[in-house]
């Protein structure tokens, strides 16, 4: 899990059910998905909370998690052969403030191929994650050909954006002197 590579974190995780959205872009519909996720965990207690939304944007299309193998195999026809952003939003509500920073990494795929494409959509794996892959997954590997930023991020939290929020807020407070 992401979150333990930063330290003296230990987190209670509150998973939110909340109706998400997708808006114009994928900024947009990651910020509004992970404030929706921090306010209703903000709700059911007084520590800080810590909400996450990521999607992937290639041009005006934003994409979620996909429902259906077709919905699955159309994104990543989409995606192959073109340079995408993952975008990830951060809510962070600690000490009466609320911060809001989004992290973007640029990843491309190589062309579209049926086989590896196929049988990665049929494991099932596509169905739990924002533009249907796991960059860690070995199986999708293969299409990947550069990742440009912070590559946490792709795995599903920006890992050094956390920290350093963390830090800045709840370690060292706005002073800068440790709490």
């Amino acid at each position: 899990m992401l979150i333990q590579k930063i330290a003296n974190v230990h987190p209670v995780f509150m998973p939110m059910d909340v109706d998400e959205v997708t808006l114009c872009g994928a900024e947009q519909t990651a910020a509004a998905n992970a404030r929706k996720k921090g306010e209703a965990a903000a709700k059911q207690t007084d520590l800080p909370v810590l909400a996450f939304d990521t999607v992937v944007g290639l041009g005006d299309t934003v994409f979620g998690k996909p429902t259906d193998f077709e919905q699955a195999v159309s994104m990543f026809k989409a995606l192959c052969g073109n340079t995408h952003e993952v975008v990830t939003a951060v809510y962070f509500a600690v000490n009466g403030k609320i911060i809001e920073k989004v992290e973007k990494t640029l990843v491309t795929f190589g062309a579209f191929d049926k086989d590896i494409v196929y049988n990665y959509v049929e494991s099932g794996a596509p169905f739990d994650k924002a533009g249907g892959y796991n960059i860690d997954d070995p199986q999708i590997k293969p299409l990947i050909i550069a990742v440009d930023g912070d590559y946490d991020n792709v795995v599903g939290l920006p890992v050094k954006l956390t920290e350093k929020l963390i830090e800045e807020n709840l370690i060292y407070g706005e002073n800068g002197n440790r709490a």
